[in-house]
Formats: structure tokens, C-alpha cells, sequence
């Protein structure tokens, strides 16, 4: 069975028990939690469930795993093993200890030119498909959550996905695995001297695993029903095909631990056998009448259930109720007026090695289509129609689930009939959630496999609402196992949702086949109790998330962790769903009254870990298929929590921003004056104590003095100088080529580290862009000290925020020309706060209007390129790498620094915030590459630090690249 283990009665007590036993490990005490906000923040995963884990531990290592293990038995209690916490049926989360992958498994290995793959459980699933597609080559299972889900989590849930089918997942491409058994030994199943060794000290379980095998194979019904039952996609129990498949009890094993949700070991890497990624694609969103019609449609492109990599390789059917959802959306609303009330449409995608091939393909799926009733067949090449399909597709998860009534929680159900009965299933399946009052829900899914998801809401705070559910459960599992012959959940894994109902769906002779395999591996019961099987029949409809209304910039969120990878602060602090989870869990507190002491502990230690170490950029927006911004939240309730006396020092600031920028501008070039001086050791010492006393910035080797503001001047003052222009004699303006310009307050403040190339600081180099492109440039006076205000409002004070802006604004629009800066911090935030002016950010104009009227005289071999929070909100990605592959051979976008960390002074007030983001930029960093760029001067000082090449604003490298022979 899986509830064997015993729960410690002190569960405080017991978790620090195992914060002792890992005292003297590796395992850094700053990687142990057992207080009230971190263990709460680790609460949830992606499902409608939610237990408090007594103790959270982030695990680096084989070594370290085995010391949690250990340190959990000898505390009694039980452990669970957390990927990166998407997991849609309660399988990632106890409340017992929760072991999180940390970076240590983030080991990957391309082999055979991309043939396979060698991927720690920490690596998320699209970052192996990135260094997979320049060999026209990806992974099997392709879930839509593969922006965020990790490998661990896909290995032990055997995920699959849109394109995935049966023949793709992991069970069917996994070559080698190395996993972690709950004695401690590992088990390398590619290394011969393991396999020998483990064969030597495990023949007990392995000769059980050859009698299970037996067993089975004795049983020719039984044999039947598990062959029948994969025909289709199915994670409901253990993966017991492997008793079938396979002989050797060690293949048998490993396949036994696919899907296996971390009740039976550990998986510390494994290798995949790749499949083609065809570089000849075309996408469809084809609507049909009614879903019999689809259905029919749908059952002749699934080729008889036979899966290929050429054709049509996914087919996505999505009702009408679901789209309703998204038909807002710009890729969407061009089909609204195609659809009835009952139509769905279908995503499709088809593939193929060549264009020839692709034509054929493409042929044959528009017959079969136009022949079942499809009413629009509008298949396209285009590469960003289809992302932008996709994505909406891949988002159903959070959108759907955005679009329920706020305080409920989202529930997701995850199943799949025989394909030739997936028109009756999906009309039987809306029957059914509309009986037990779910109206609301919406259906969609990967209609080749026939695997169908449905998501509704509801409010679990409300009595009766857990026995609504129930008694809903129970109507589903008759439904799809027994009326369909189908599978209750195809792909999400069993976890807590479906345990109850396992047996309903395999029968008497396979259940007792798969109660009989996790004490072989697991005799204490100490991994992962209560998912899988269970003899609690209840445990579907016990811990059940609420979802308190905490704040309506949040409340929509459903937890689904999209945002994480984006966040700088992950792992480090909490993530962008952490604060979320917190920050309701402070309002319910709040609201109830029931533990003023856990309240008083969570809002401290919120300051920190939820407050000042969010970088507050909303790059987790980019992440969230919603758009929720948990950093406009975190800025609020800086505010929230401001004093009047903080609020008096942040008017004085306000009034003195020249007097501040002139003590700053003059301490950093102390600092560097300091350097020169007596060194960088003794200068890193003297700032180093200053800090801990004074609470001073962090005074940083890559820091350097800034130009300050150019002198005033309008257009023909600037004309004159050809060092400057490149041209000898004044040209012809026009009044729109006017550009009001304006050096923001950190690039007058903060200057580009010594590069191998003589480039001139960001004020000079603009200048010389904009009159060598032929524009007018002004610069007004007085330029000292102006900010566009968004520093105060990042601290919560918008107030204050609104008053220097303006201040700004009354120097910038008396020109009435377009107003330039070369922040795009600054950019955003007067685009956002003061529409008076018209604003433009270095990136978009330099690609627009001044790259097209110069000539590049020279191009460096390779230039690394980051996108800032600010530019990654205003979409300038696509032209900062433009202009970047005009000055270099070689682009190379830092893949592993979605965010900085820099933040505006986060990198000098909380450098561990900018340390921990950027802690594999080196990685990023080309051999050849001895520059990049950024468009905020202040995270072009944190990269320079920390990934070991100088980074310099785009407009000096652009100017560098375009200036003059002659100059």
C-alpha cells in the first residue's frame, strides 16, 4: 500500500529534528526551511490540493538526497521529491519533508549529434528542446506546461503532451536511467559495473519484479487489459506494462519508476532517444459545425492510432465554451464569426522533412477535413501565427482558468476514451459536468490520443461543495473506465485525485498487482504516502485548496507556477506564485483572527523574502497566460506598508534628486578613484565594513563613474563637428526629425566598463547616432538630477513618483518633439505614467529610423545581447538583437537571465538578488564574445561583474560599428 509511513505527532518538533540532522551536511542551512511563510509558500503544486510541509529542503546532489532521506526516516516522517511543482494532481506536495530540485541536477549532455540526450531531473523540458532544435531534433513528450515542467517531473509522471501520443512519452524514449532507491544505493542502468553491482546486492527485489513478471504473463486477460489500456494514453497506477514488456528484471524496474510519482526512488538523470523536429511546418485552426463532425475528422487524421513524425503530428480540439475564453485575443478573433453556438475547431499542425513531402501531407489532411464538414481550412507557414496559436493553446490551463469566479479554486480532470469514440465522449463528458452543476467548465485536449482535458471552478470554503465533488468523481470514473473503457487520467499522473479510484478502473487482478510493487520498493512506505494507490478513499476530496480574495491584482491566479522560471528570485526567496500563495494565506489570517503569532512571523519575514529581494520588473507577466503582475502587487504593498515618516524622507528625496544624483555619481567615482589608488582588495575591505555598519550600497569592481549629462544644446551646435557626425558640413533637417533626447538618470550616473574596442560613453555615442542619421538633436539644460520618477515608485511611493516625473515632463515638452532615452526602464514608465510626450526607447528608434540611414564600417565577431525586464515587457526584443546582428557576426541572447536582478539599486542594496540571476550567464557567453549589450546602464553593470565580459548600452556599440573611416 502507500500510506505505511508514520507522521511524527510534533511535526515542529520533527522538523527540526531534520534541520539538525542536516546541520553538518552540504546542505546549507539557507537551503532548509521550517519557518512559517517558506514552508506554506511550498504548499501547493499546480492542483486543488494544498498540505503544509514540515520542513522544505533544496537538494543539490545524489549525496544530499540520501542525507534527506535518512534524516526524514529517522524524524518518521514521510518525503516527497519536487520538480518544478506543476504537477496537476496532488502528487508534489506533504506534509511531511519536501525535497526540491535545486541546480545541482541541471546537468545536460547532447550525444550522436542530437540522437539523444543526457538531462538532470532539474532541466525544464524547453530548454533541452532549445539546444535540440538546431539539430532538427526534440523530445518525445512535449507537455504545454514544457516552458516550465522539469525533466523529474516528466519522468515520474510519464507526461506526455500535444504531439506526444503513446509512441513519444518517456516510458517509450527513455534509454538510461540513473535513480536513487529509499536504501540509498543508485542504480545506473547504462553502466555495466552498476547494473553487475546492483544485480549482486538487489537480486531479492529483482527476482520479485521476475515473479510479478511472471505472474502477469501467466494471466492472459490480464495481459489483454494492460495491452488494451495503453493503447491510449494512460497514467492511472503504476506503469505496470513494464511487467509485460519487458524480461530483465532491470528494464522492468526502471520503466517500473516512469510514472511512478516518486513513491518508489529517485531519479537523478536519465537519457532520451530523440525524435525528429521537422523544420517544414504548417498550423491550422480549422472550426467545425459540431464536435461529431470533428470527432469524424479527427479519428481518420489519427492514421489508425500509428504515430509519426511526418503528417499531421497533433490535433488539438478545443469546444466552443473554451473558446469563449480567449476569443479576445488578436490570432483568435478572426474565426469568432466562423463559429456557432456548438463549434469547435481543431489545432492542427503537419510536418514533414521537405517542402515536397510537406504539400502531400498538407493535401491529404484538407481532403479528409473538407470531407467531414470543416467550414475554414486556413493553414499557414507563418511561424508567429502558429506560436501565437500555440501559446494560446498552451495557456487553456491559467486562462480557463482565470475566467472562473474569483475565491475559487481551479480543478482540472485530465482523461481519454478510444479515439473512434471521441465524438459521443465529448458530448457525453459536457452532459455529465453540466448534471453535477459545472456549467462552467470548459473541454479541450490532444484529440489524436484522444485525451481530453476539462477545467472548472468552485469554492471549497462553501459546505457541501467537497461533497459536490465526490459525488461528481465518482459519476466521472463510471463514465470514462468503465462506460468508455478509458482512462481517468491520461497524462497528469494519478497523485491524490484519482488514487481512490484506481482499482474501479484496472480491476481486482491488476490492482493487486500494483499494491504488491511499492513495498518491494518502498517497505517503510516512506516516500510520497497517499498518491498512486491508497486505501483512503476519501483523500480525492481531503485538503482542498481555498483560494481567499487577498488582492485583485492576484486573485485570478491559479498557481500553475508558469511564472517561475522567469522570476530572478526564485530559490533564492519566493517566487512569483510564492507570494502569491503567502499573500493569500496573510489575507485569510487577517480576515480570521486564528493565529495572531503565525500571522506576525509570515509578515516579517514577507518584508525580505516576499518585498525586497522582487526585483518587481513583472517579467513573471510574460510567463502568465493572464498577465497577472505580482510585481505591480509587491510595489503596492511596499506602499502599503510605508510610514509617514519614510513617506517625509521619500518628499525630501523627491524635492533633491540633484543633490542625490551628485552624492551618488561622487561616491561611485570615490570608490573608483579608490581602486586606482590602493587597489581593489583594500577597497572592497573599507566598502565592505562601511556597509555593514552604515548600511551603504555594495560597492562593485564592474561600477564606474557615469559621463553625466551632455551639455544643452539644439540640433545645428551638434552639426559642425565631423569627429562627431562623420560628415564635414551641417545637413538638412526637417522639423519631424526633431528628437528631444534624453540621457536617463542611470546612464548619466553609471559608465561602461573598459572594452576592447574605443567606445564612447552612451550620451556621446547617442548624440553622434542621431546627427550622423540626420536628425535635429535637442538636449535641454538643467538635465542634472531630472528622473522620470519610476525609482520612487518601485519603493511604493507614487506619490512622490508623480511629482518628479512631472518635473521631467515640464523639461521635456516644450520642444513638442518626440523624446528619446536610452533607459528602457525610463522609457516604459513615461510611456505608462506620462502620456503628454510622445516617448521612444533607444531599441525600437535606433532599429526604426537610425540603423536604416548609416553604414556599418565594421562588425565585431560575436556580441552577447540582454533583454531587460522593461524591454521584454515592451516587446523590443526582436529589435535589440536586430540591431545587435548588425554589429556583430554572431547574436547571442543570454538564455539562462530572464531578469537581472538588477533592479534599478537592488544590485547595489541586495547583490545576492543580482548574484543568484545571473549565476549561469556564463554559460551564455560565446568563446569568441568580448562584449555585450543592455538598454538600462544598471544591468549593464551587474553583467559585466558577473559574466566576465564588459556590457556597454546599444547606442556605443551601434555608433562604433557605423563611425566613419575618417573619424
Amino acid at each position: 500500500m502507500n500510506d505505511l509511513s508514520p507522521i511524527a505527532t510534533d511535526r515542529a518538533s520533527a522538523a527540526e529534528g531534520v534541520r539538525a540532522r542536516l546541520a553538518n551536511t552540504s546542505i546549507a542551512p539557507n537551503r532548509v526551511m521550517t519557518d512559517p511563510l517558506m514552508t506554506y509558500a511550498y504548499s501547493g503544486d499546480a492542483s486543488q490540493y494544498r498540505l503544509v510541509p514540515a520542513a522544505v529542503v533544496i537538494v543539490n546532489s545524489e549525496d544530499e538526497v540520501r542525507a534527506v532521506v535518512a534524516a526524514a526516516r529517522a524524524e518518521k516522517l514521510p518525503l516527497t521529491f519536487r520538480a518544478a511543482g506543476t504537477s496537476l494532481s496532488g502528487q508534489a506536495i506533504t506534509d511531511g519533508v519536501l525535497a526540491v530540485l535545486g541546480d545541482g541536477f541541471k546537468q545536460m549532455r547532447v550525444l550522436d549529434e542530437g540522437d539523444r540526450i543526457v538531462l538532470g531531473p532539474a532541466i525544464i523540458v524547453a530548454q533541452a528542446n532549445r539546444v535540440l532544435k538546431p539539430l532538427n531534433r526534440k523530445l518525445g513528450p512535449d507537455p504545454a506546461s514544457q516552458a516550465t515542467c522539469k525533466i523529474g517531473g516528466v519522468v515520474n509522471n510519464n507526461s506526455s503532451g500535444m504531439c506526444c501520443g503513446v509512441a513519444y512519452n518517456t516510458y517509450h524514449t527513455l534509454e538510461r536511467m540513473r535513480v536513487m532507491l529509499v536504501d540509498g544505493t543508485v542504480l545506473d542502468s547504462g553502466d555495466p559495473d552498476s547494473v553487475a553491482a546492483f544485480r549482486a546486492s538487489h537480486a531479492q527485489l529483482l527476482d520479485a519484479l521476475h515473479a510479478l513478471h511472471h505472474e502477469v504473463t501467466a494471466n492472459a486477460a490480464l495481459v489483454e487489459l494492460i495491452r488494451t489500456k495503453y493503447r491510449i494514453k494512460n497514467t492511472v497506477g503504476y506503469s505496470i506494462n513494464a511487467l509485460v514488456d519487458f524480461h530483465d528484471p532491470i528494464d522492468i524496474l526502471i520503466h517500473l519508476i516512469v510514472g511512478s510519482e516518486g513513491t518508489l526512488g529517485f531519479v537523478s538523470e536519465v537519457t532520451y532517444r530523440t525524435i525528429p523536429e521537422h523544420p517544414f511546418k504548417v498550423t491550422g485552426l480549422i472550426p467545425f459545425p459540431d464536435p461529431h463532425s470533428a470527432g469524424r475528422a479527427i479519428t481518420r487524421l489519427a492514421n489508425g492510432g500509428v504515430q509519426s513524425t511526418t503528417g499531421v503530428t497533433s490535433a488539438e480540439y478545443i469546444e466552443r465554451r473554451a473558446l469563449a475564453t480567449v476569443e479576445h485575443l488578436p490570432v483568435i478573433a478572426p474565426f469568432v464569426p466562423l463559429l456557432g453556438p456548438n463549434s469547435p475547431v481543431i489545432l492542427i499542425d503537419v510536418t514533414a522533412p521537405d517542402p515536397q513531402t510537406l504539400a502531400l501531407e498538407v493535401a491529404k489532411a484538407e481532403a479528409i477535413l473538407r470531407e467531414e464538414g470543416a467550414t475554414d481550412l486556413n493553414f499557414s507557414p507563418d511561424e508567429e501565427r502558429s506560436h501565437a496559436l500555440w501559446d494560446v493553446r498552451k495557456g487553456f490551463f491559467a486562462s480557463a482558468g482565470a475566467a472562473r469566479p474569483k475565491g475559487t479554486s481551479m480543478l482540472t480532470e485530465d482523461v481519454a476514451a478510444p479515439i473512434e469514440k471521441l465524438a459521443d465522449f465529448v458530448i457525453d463528458l459536457r452532459a455529465l459536468l453540466d448534471a453535477h452543476g459545472y456549467d462552467d467548465a470548459v473541454i479541450f485536449g490532444h484529440a489524436l490520443a484522444g485525451n481530453l482535458h476539462f477545467q472548472m471552478g468552485d469554492d471549497f470554503s462553501i459546505p457541501g461543495q467537497d461533497e459536490k465533488f465526490d459525488i461528481f468523481s465518482r459519476a466521472l470514473s463510471e463514465l470514462v473506465s468503465v462506460r468508455y473503457g478509458g482512462s481517468l487520467k491520461a497524462e497528469h499522473g494519478t497523485g491524490r485525485a484519482i488514487a481512490p479510484f484506481v482499482e474501479r478502473e484496472w480491476g481486482a487482478a491488476a490492482y493487486a498487482i500494483m499494491q504488491k510493487i511499492k513495498p518491494l520498493f518502498d517497505p517503510e512506505g516512506l516516500l510520497n504516502p497517499g498518491v498512486l494507490i491508497t486505501p483512503n478513499a476519501q483523500v480525492h476530496v481531503q485538503n482542498l485548496k481555498l483560494m481567499p480574495l487577498a488582492n485583485p491584482i492576484v486573485d485570478l491566479c491559479i498557481e500553475c507556477g508558469f511564472c517561475e522560471p522567469a522570476c530572478p528570485s526564485a530559490q533564492l526567496t519566493l517566487s512569483p506564485r510564492q507570494r502569491i500563495v503567502t499573500t493569500r494565506e496573510m489575507a485569510r489570517l487577517r480576515a480570521t483572527g486564528e493565529d495572531n503569532a503565525r500571522l506576525a512571523a509570515m509578515e516579517e519575514s514577507f518584508a525580505y523574502a516576499g518585498l525586497y529581494t522582487c526585483a518587481a520588473g513583472n517579467v513573471c507577466a510574460e510567463r502568465c497566460p493572464v498577465g497577472i503582475e505580482t510585481g505591480t502587487m509587491v510595489i503596492g504593498e511596499r506602499a502599503r506598508r510605508q510610514t509617514e515618516a519614510s513617506r517625509r524622507i521619500a518628499s525630501t528625496a523627491a524635492r533633491h534628486t540633484r543633490a542625490i544624483e551628485a552624492g551618488l555619481t561622487a561616491g561611485v567615482g570615490a570608490q573608483a578613484l579608490s581602486r586606482r589608488i590602493i587597489g581593489d582588495g583594500a577597497t572592497d575591505a573599507i566598502a565592505g565594513a562601511m556597509r555593514k555598519v552604515l548600511k551603504t550600497p555594495r560597492v562593485s569592481r564592474a561600477l564606474r563613474p557615469g559621463p553625466g549629462a551632455p551639455p544643452a544644446a539644439v540640433g545645428p551646435n551638434l552639426r559642425n563637428d565631423p569627429k562627431t557626425t562623420g560628415f564635414p558640413v551641417p545637413i538638412a533637417t526637417q522639423p519631424d526629425n526633431r528628437v528631444v533626447y534624453f540621457p536617463a538618470c542611470p546612464t548619466r550616473m553609471f559608465g561602461a566598463n573598459p572594452t576592447p574596442y574605443d567606445l564612447r560613453p552612451a550620451p556621446q555615442a547617442m548624440i553622434a547616432l542621431l546627427t550622423r542619421a540626420g536628425f535635429e538633436v535637442i538636449v535641454p539644460d538643467g538635465l542634472d538630477g531630472q528622473c522620470c520618477g519610476q525609482p520612487f515608485l518601485s519603493k511604493g511611493f507614487p506619490e512622490q513618483s508623480q511629482q518628479v516625473g512631472d518635473r521631467l515632463v515640464e523639461k521635456l515638452a516644450p520642444a513638442g518633439a518626440r523624446v528619446l532615452t536610452d533607459a528602457s526602464t525610463c522609457a516604459k514608465h513615461l510611456k505608462e505614467h506620462h502620456g503628454t510626450v510622445t516617448v521612444a526607447d533607444s531599441a525600437e528608434f535606433l532599429v526604426a529610423e537610425v540603423l536604416p540611414r548609416l553604414t556599418v564600417t565594421r562588425k565585431l565577431p560575436a556580441v552577447a545581447v540582454h533583454h531587460n525586464c522593461s524591454a521584454q515587457r515592451m516587446k523590443e526584443q526582436a529589435a535589440i538583437n536586430a540591431v545587435a546582428a548588425a554589429c556583430a557576426e554572431t547574436v547571442a541572447p543570454l538564455e539562462t537571465v530572464s531578469c537581472c536582478g538588477y533592479a534599478g539599486d537592488k544590485g547595489l542594496y541586495v547583490p545576492e538578488l543580482n548574484q543568484w540571476a545571473t549565476r549561469f550567464v556564463k554559460n551564455d557567453i560565446p568563446a569568441d564574445c568580448t562584449l555585450g549589450v543592455s538598454t538600462v546602464s544598471t544591468c549593464a553593470s551587474g553583467l559585466s561583474e558577473r559574466a566576465g565580459i564588459p556590457f556597454v548600452s546599444l547606442a556605443s556599440l551601434l555608433e562604433y560599428v557605423t563611425r566613419p573611416d575618417a573619424s
